[in-house]
């Protein structure tokens, strides 16, 4: 059973979650599929490391656009991550591929 620590009664400590993971299973790299909170969450903890966004020509005009990273009020608040352009990838039908990396990579 894999036990994690925790921050009091309702929140998990990522950090030691990616430990754990890398000691237990060797996983080195992981995708972020969340959603902003999630991402919010492990850019947070200083657990993102490159960032990798598709940017394809298409508008859709909604009104709940859904955001890449989001804090939480029982977050404690940290400063601005800045990424830095690694790469450019022009896609098919117009679209690019942007590849960051943070200072720490």
């Amino acid at each position: 059973m894999l036990s994690l620590r925790t921050r009091g009664k309702e929140q998990l400590d990522f950090t030691v979650v990616v430990e754990k993971l890398k000691h237990l299973f060797s996983i080195d790299r992981l995708l972020l599929e969340g959603g902003g909170v999630l991402n919010g969450t492990f850019l947070n903890e200083g657990l993102i490391d490159e960032l990798s966004l598709i940017i394809a020509p298409i508008a859709d005009g909604s009104t709940n656009s859904l955001t890449l990273f989001e804090t939480s009020p029982h977050l404690k608040k940290q400063p601005p991550v800045n990424f830095f352009l690694k790469e450019i990838e022009k896609l098919d039908d117009g679209g690019l591929w942007l590849k960051y990396v943070t200072k720490n990579k």
